[in-house]
């Protein structure tokens, strides 16, 4: 990611932070709190930053970035345990569509989930979408990490699970949810959003001007294959028989034709051509364009 890309990102979130500063004070937007929530929230915007590649790895440095990724899940996971703030915010009511059966509300509360969230689309919002961006998180990290090289892929996946499953009864989960409906509120969402989008049109970028490289390479190995065999065809143009010369040709049309039509108009001439000195001359004096 190179630095116009970064301090794009950056001020557009700083600029978001800046506005959910402004809004009114209240218990939990104090000064401590929102300089907490900022490193809260750009620890997790860079780490997904990084695990979706748009921020790269440094070559010949692993073990410093490697260091710098571990801090950066600590904070993440750390900061929710120290912040003051009321233990339950109230969900709000458009949450609150229908109740759960009363089994699998009791299920998610013996797991240490709040009673409040007991509701649909309460249970999506607060629980399986943080929930599998929590996996997602931990499974990204342990894959950098890269620590069981020899084992199936599918470790990481169960120890990621396992990791994001025990976050419930410690109570990290609840507090990582609510750390982000209590700090900054929408604007929060907002910083979210507006990462995504510019994560997403940097890496799309990233990835269509890779994609226009590789293909300008391919075109110009093509051309620079076809300018050879034409050379050589024109150099022994006249050993070949009639017969040799539209063979040759057309076996240049048939594989180089759709990028380059003059080919084929120069195969279409040679076979309509009625003498092979003819043929010769159209074949000799043909330039590639």
């Amino acid at each position: 990611m190179d630095l116009k890309k970064f301090n794009a990102t950056i001020l557009f979130c700083f600029l978001l932070f800046s506005i959910s500063f402004g809004q009114p004070a209240n218990e939990t937007s104090s000064l401590l709190g929102g300089i907490a929530s900022i490193v809260f929230i750009l620890a997790f915007v860079v780490i997904l930053l990084i695990l979706g590649g748009v921020i790269k790895k440094v070559r010949g440095g692993i073990p410093g970035f490697l260091i710098f990724f571990i801090v950066l899940v600590l904070v993440l996971f750390i900061i929710p345990m120290f912040i003051p703030y009321p233990q339950y915010i109230e969900v709000p009511e458009n949450f609150k569509v229908a109740p759960l059966p009363s089994y699998a509300a009791q299920v998610f509360m013996m797991l240490g989930l709040p009673e409040e969230w007991m509701y649909v689309p309460a249970i999506i919002y607060l629980f399986i979408l943080p929930f599998a961006a929590i996996y997602t998180l931990v499974w990204g990290f342990l894959q950098s990490l890269g620590m069981f090289t020899n084992v199936p892929s599918s470790i990481n996946r169960v120890l990621a699970f396992i990791v994001a499953f025990l976050t419930i009864p410690m109570g990290w989960f609840v507090k990582l949810v609510w750390l982000l409906f209590s700090f900054m509120g929408a604007w929060s969402v907002a910083v979210f959003v507006a990462t995504f989008v510019v994560g997403i049109f940097f890496r799309g970028y990233s990835v269509a001007k890779k994609e226009y490289s590789v293909a300008l390479q391919t075109y110009e190995s093509l051309q620079k294959d076809l300018q050879n065999k034409l050379s050589e065809l024109q150099r022994k143009a006249d050993e070949l028989s009639q017969e040799d010369i539209e063979r040759e040709v057309n076996r240049l049309a048939e594989k180089y034709g759709g990028l380059y039509p003059t080919v084929k108009d120069l195969a279409a001439k040679v076979v309509g051509a009625k003498s092979v000195d003819e043929k010769r001359k159209l074949v000799k004096e043909f330039k590639l364009s």
